[in-house]
């Protein structure tokens, strides 16, 4: 979709540059380990990030891509890395079972968390990595990923939030879009024009073991998704005028009845951004 065409994909360094991508990721991932296991620094590390980076980086570009992300390189998760850094949000381990249309819900550990003080931005989230990208760039421009703010609330509910922080839900749904809504616009003044919110929520939601999962925790399924549109909306009301934005939708996961719900009530009421 963002190709210049398709000259440059017979370019003969491409395959040199994918052969040469693919060694570097295998040694990242390398690397990610030994730093786990204490073998290597964080320096050492995020030297392996950026050699990493900027071959994927060159790969993007040689293809004609006119965006180019950094791979979510220095990540562990590609959402948690982001919730983790909000203000007012802990980690947590979770034994977390996936809704399934099946009798037979699939387990599987993953890090949770919870709101246990006011949600904040204490700082520009993945703000030294998108400037490292913004370095890194010679003709793409750079492209940030974040996840939406539903995902923050989405595997919980409400059940991860502490009513001694937030007795009124209201209030941790406006901190919530109040800290996206300043991390856009730090991420505005060091030059990003171009970022990607991320999605899965909204295709679960579109799902009746879904929709039975979130009764049974004491939300509201019916309306989940309205609210989810309502806090995104509002995360983007303020953005800059001449960004792109980008939200995915994961059609994957859902089923075809899902559809009409989301023709008629996601689609024309996501008005901050294009919807993939």
């Amino acid at each position: 979709m963002y190709g210049r065409g398709h000259e440059s994909a017979t370019n003969s360094a491409i395959p040199r540059r994918s052969r040469r991508q693919s060694s570097s990721t295998a040694g990242l991932a390398k690397a990610r380990q030994s730093f786990a296991e204490g073998q290597i620094s964080a320096n050492a590390l995020g030297e392996i990030e950026d050699r990493a980076i900027r071959d994927v980086v060159a790969l993007q570009e040689d293809l004609g891509l006119q965006a180019a992300t950094d791979g979510e390189f220095r990540r562990t998760s590609w959402h948690m890395d982001f919730i983790y850094q909000l203000g007012g949000i802990t980690s947590t381990d979770e034994n977390f079972r996936s809704p399934s249309r099946t009798t037979r819900a699939r387990l599987f550990h993953v890090g949770g968390s919870e709101v246990n003080d006011r949600v904040r931005l204490d700082k520009t989230i993945f703000g030294d990595a998108f400037e490292f990208l913004k370095s890194t760039v010679t003709t793409s421009v750079p492209k940030l990923t974040i996840p939406s703010p539903s995902m923050v609330h989405y595997r919980r509910g409400a059940a991860a939030i502490d009513p001694a922080v937030y007795p009124d839900v209201e209030e941790f749904w406006s901190d919530l879009s109040a800290a996206y809504a300043e991390e856009i616009r730090r991420l505005g003044e060091l030059g990003c024009t171009y970022l990607q919110l991320d999605d899965t929520s909204l295709a679960y939601l579109k799902r009746s073991c879904t929709t039975q999962m979130i009764a049974e925790r004491g939300d509201d399924a019916e309306h989940q998704h309205l609210r989810y549109i309502r806090q995104l909306n509002a995360a983007l009301a303020t953005r800059p005028p001449a960004w792109r934005l980008q939200r995915t939708h994961a059609e994957g996961t859902s089923s075809p009845t899902g559809r009409p719900r989301a023709a008629t009530t996601l689609w024309p009421r996501l008005s901050s951004a294009d919807l993939m």
